[in-house]
């Protein structure tokens, strides 16, 4: 740009903030004014507010009189612009605000911006040395970090972020050229200094990696490559893009195509180099949109799209509303070169209402004079495709599906070119199709790592959308749990996951999580500017509900009574009532399949709903007044299945697997005998049958079930006492006052009902207790007067149980070799009762008993066993246990390798049964590794959770043991108080053996 063509006044924000009037040097400005001049700068001459410009100053802090504050700083702002020269009319008051009258080229920014597009253009249009031209006329506006002295307001960030990712952009282009060019020389230093500075920016490290290549240092490119390629494993938990890998075999194999050398040298007229390589011919896209926001965690899909577009003529992307189709459909477009089409154009039918006359609306949009509606502008568009290579995208074909199918039939049929691109949530079903179902965003799973969270794509978008309207939000301790939990609760959907993040600018994410249960209520934020349908949650399922049949949608509905999941003899029964035959259910339920409102797993043949879709769907069946009779059903076929697999639960491992299929139908069912007046009989009959299930599974879930039941309602004594014999039995290796309450209510209960068999079970789960504190000789003897009450019987259950009572007992007192023998006792008669999932916890019982006994080799042999047949039979409790002993037992010899791992398998699993007892004991294994390796502190700390998790619930020369560290680790700490009680409580155990 020449020097008379600038404007008179000219103002920076890419560096310091500064005004400049031709002839004089820039005037420095103060800091009040500094900020004003900024925020109106960036409106590109429109009206700001004067709410705006107050948020913008003050932030969430305004001055008690913020329109007078904002009115001296305007006149102060006045004042400078007159004293620069500039005259102080620039500044005008418009309503609600005020408005800088500036052109646009007047702001660096915008110059740059103009000559960056500039500069793109030409490189495909007017050629490389134009284009760098442009690029460098473009990059030397900037004198620094933009809008360097204007503070850290929230607006003042997110604009500096945004110029200068695009800053960024141009001198990536730029290098780019220069590498087409063959000028890898000069590129290299600035590359190796940006790939300093951006160290995780992949185009950055496979730019230097081509140069490097390029310039003759082949090894210096691989180990840039190797270098990038650990640090993202370190960081993120990622592998390198797979096109940089691509690069990274292509250079081992010095396959990497050089530059042409068909044109001369760009810009560098002294020395002969390789011409730069044409970029390819873009196609013409112009019915595009441009994105505005970033796409995020859809790279891999992108690829997979047009992978399809290349092998097939029709390719369809599936999926429920707000899944994301439509942006993928946009961003694989966009990324079409003139290979796969030379031209793209898009339709959108989202807007037609039904009945359209199809072709001639798509003629409309295209801009293609019809000739009429029907066949004549089917005509008129197969003579305008011709037989260019061309990519048609139709988006949002389900509510004109059948004729949406036809048009695209007969156009595919018509032009051998055509290639087309569509969205719908079910597929089009014409010859030649490719379905390919878009699914939900990756969620976290397990426990949220503020460090790694980012990784999960739910959680990037997010984190995205979240600070475009608060820039300053981060990911931390606080944050990152509850917005893993938003995203799992919006299974991963990344219309909900917008809308929700959006939210943000006003609630902190706790709320947001809190309210998902009305989340159509609160996910009500979407773009102005975007289609009804996906402008709030409710209206996105809206759309897709109103396509379907009454008898589809009186399914879909119903099916909201499931949780988790459920097959189809379950949909059967449950849902076929009331105007629906049960033979009817098998269509229909593909029917919601192929409208991606069911998700099928075709491995197991079984189904299931979104969440979001389940609460939308239960609303639906609430408005119909459905709900008591579908969980009436529901309840009704879930008891029976219960009482079915439920008694062979610890003798079959199909039994096992079923009922674990079933185990958040259970949950349901359980919940729907709580809200009813009359659910407490129907509850104590579902859960005498998941007894077992729970015993050898979820325990604190059995106990929670139990002890509500009983307080909603008074069941007969009979039932009453086996509820409490059972709370008892589910609470004995980790109890608490309410389950040692609710075993010795139940003795009684039985002896007044005057019930032998049961008599002698309550008592031997109160001498169970035993294990840990009080008296055990009373404990023995309670065990001796059970045995007796029972008399003689040949129940293996009974005799596998008494002997495990007795030998806890004696584990408990140290008589270790005794103990060893009563577990082998217990296991054999275990066995016989065709138990397949309490041998494992026998045996690390066992392992525990010879370890203790002196006997390390036959423990490890023992533990190893237990290990195997807790894989082979897996109940989470016998597994956790076994792997913790096995661990200490190693680390017992001077063991280390492998066995972090054990515990941290151990730690997970316990955590996710709900086994404290078993975390205490991981803890306590890596607070053991740390002490060894010298890390005291971290040492001290694991043994504090251990006994936080332990309480009183275990051997008492274990918890001894723990303590005596955890005083030895707490002293090298340099924590004496925390020592000095860790002491005392290892002599009070000593003296209270």
């Amino acid at each position: 740009m020449s020097r008379d063509s600038e404007p008179t006044v000219s103002f920076g924000v890419l560096g310091t903030v500064e005004l400049q009037v031709a002839g004089r040097p820039a005037t420095p400005l103060a800091p009040a004014a500094r900020a004003l001049l900024a925020r109106l700068l960036l409106a590109a001459g429109r009206v700001v507010s004067a709410d705006a410009l107050t948020d913008a100053l003050w932030g969430e802090q305004p001055p008690a009189d913020a329109t007078n504050a904002l009115q001296l700083r305007v006149s102060k702002l006045r004042r400078a612009l007159v004293a620069a020269g500039a005259g102080g009319d620039l500044l005008v008051t418009r309503a609600p605000g005020y408005r800088l009258t500036v052109a646009a080229d007047a702001v660096d920014a915008y110059r740059f911006e103009r000559l960056l597009e500039t500069a793109r253009s030409a490189t495909t249009g007017d050629g490389p040395a134009v284009a760098l031209s442009r690029f460098d006329e473009a990059l030397r506006l900037w004198r620094g970090p933009a809008l360097a002295d204007v503070g850290d307001a929230e607006w003042a960030l997110a604009e500096a972020a945004r110029l200068e990712e695009l800053r960024l952009g141009a001198v990536e282009d730029r290098l780019e050229l220069l590498l087409a060019a063959g000028r890898q020389a000069e590129a290299v230093a600035d590359l190796e200094r940006l790939v300093a500075t951006h160290p995780l920016r992949e185009r950055l490290h496979r730019l230097l990696m081509l140069a490097l290549y390029r310039g003759g240092r082949q090894a210096d490119a691989i180990t840039a490559y190797h270098a990038l390629r650990h640090r993202l494993v370190d960081e993120l938990g990622i592998d390198p893009a797979p096109e940089l890998q691509a690069l990274a075999e292509a250079i081992l194999r010095q396959q990497v195509p050089a530059p042409a050398s068909a044109a001369p040298p760009v810009a560098e007229p002294a020395r002969t180099v390789s011409a730069p390589v044409p970029a390819p011919r873009a196609p013409q896209r112009d019915d595009l949109p441009r994105r505005l926001t970033s796409i995020i965690g859809r790279q891999d899909d992108v690829h997979r799209v047009l992978d399809r577009l290349r092998e097939a003529r029709v390719v369809t992307l599936t999926g429920p509303g707000g899944v994301g189709k439509t942006t993928l459909a946009m961003e694989a477009a966009r990324h079409v070169d003139d290979a796969l089409a030379d031209r793209v154009h898009l339709v959108r039918l989202a807007a037609l209402p039904s009945g359209t006359d199809l072709p001639e609306a798509v003629a409309g949009q295209l801009g293609v004079p019809a000739g009429g509606p029907g066949p004549a502008a089917t005509a008129a568009l197969v003579a305008w495709l011709g037989g260019d290579c061309t990519l048609l995208v139709v988006d949002n074909c389900e509510h004109v599906i059948d004729e949406a199918a036809e048009l695209v039939e007969q156009l595919v049929a018509a032009c051998p070119a055509l290639t087309v691109l569509t969205t719908s949530r079910e597929a089009l079903a014409v010859p030649g199709e490719t379905q390919l179902a878009v699914a939900p965003l990756g969620v976290p799973d397990g426990p949220a790592d503020p460090a790694r969270l980012g990784d999960s794509p739910a959680v990037a978008l997010f984190l995205d959308r979240a600070r475009a309207v608060r820039p300053r939000f981060v990911l931390d301790g606080t944050t990152a749990p509850v917005v893993a939990d938003i995203c799992r609760q919006l299974d991963g959907m990344p219309l909900a996951i917008e809308l929700a993040a959006a939210r943000v600018k006003a609630l902190p994410p706790a709320e947001i999580a809190a309210r998902l249960h009305d989340r159509f209520a609160l996910l009500t934020a979407g773009a102005r500017t975007s289609e009804a349908r996906h402008r709030t949650l409710r209206a996105t399922l809206d759309w897709s509900h109103d396509l379907l049949s009454d008898a589809e949608r009186r399914l879909l509905r119903r099916l909201a009574v499931f949780r988790g999941g459920w097959d189809l003899a379950a949909a059967e029964q449950v849902c076929a009532f009331d105007g629906l035959a049960a033979d009817e259910v098998l269509d229909l339920l593909f029917r919601l399949v192929d409208r991606s409102l069911v998700v099928p797993d075709p491995a197991t043949g079984r189904f299931r709903l979104l969440v979001t879709i389940r609460e939308y769907a239960a609303a639906r069946l609430a408005e119909a007044g459905e709900t008591e009779t579908a969980r009436d059903r529901h309840l009704t076929h879930f008891i029976e299945l219960a009482e079915r697999y439920g008694p062979h639960a610890r003798s079959d491992a199909d039994a096992w697997a079923r009922l674990t299929e079933e185990h958040d139908n259970f949950r349901a069912a359980i919940d729907c005998c709580l809200d009813r007046r009359d659910g407490v009989d129907a509850g104590l009959r579902l859960a005498d049958a998941l007894f077992l299930f729970w015993n050898y599974g979820p325990r604190y879930e059995g106990v929670r079930a139990l002890t509500a039941l009983l307080a909603a309602g008074v069941p007969a004594p009979a039932a009453r006492a086996s509820a409490l014999q059972r709370i008892g039995l589910l609470g004995v290796y980790y109890p608490t006052a309410e389950t040692r309450a609710a075993a010795r209510d139940s003795l009684v209960a039985f002896e007044r009902l005057g019930d032998p068999v049961n008599t002698a079970t309550s008592r031997l789960v109160v001498a169970w207790e035993g294990q840990y504190d009080g008296d055990p000789d009373r404990y023995r003897a309670m065990v001796a007067q059970a045995v007796r009450e029972r008399g003689d019987t040949d129940d293996p259950w009974w005799h596998g149980t008494v002997h495990y009572v007795e030998a806890l007992l004696d584990l408990r007192t140290g008589a270790f070799e005794r103990s060893a023998e009563q577990w082998a006792r217990s296991l054999e008669w275990t066995r016989k009762a065709g138990d397949l999932l309490l041998p494992a916890g026998i045996l690390a019982h066992l392992g525990i008993a010879l370890r203790e006994a002196g006997r390390p080799d036959e423990a490890i042999a023992t533990l190893e066993e237990a290990a195997a047949e807790a894989r082979r039979n897996p109940s989470p409790h016998a597994t956790a246990f076994t792997l913790v002993q096995l661990a200490h037992t190693r680390l017992d010899g001077g063991e280390v390798d492998g066995v972090t791992a054990m515990l941290a398998e151990a730690d997970d699993t316990a955590r996710r049964s709900g086994n404290p007892r078993c975390q205490a004991w991981a803890a306590w294994g890596r607070a053991r590794i740390r002490h060894a390796e010298g890390d005291v502190v971290g040492a001290a700390d694991e043994c504090r959770r251990a006994l936080d998790l332990l309480q009183e619930r275990e051997f008492p020369w274990a918890r001894r043991r723990l303590w005596l560290l955890a005083a030895e680790a707490a002293t090298a700490a340099g924590r004496p108080q925390e020592a000095d009680a860790a002491r005392r409580a290892a002599a009070a155990l000593t003296a209270g053996r």
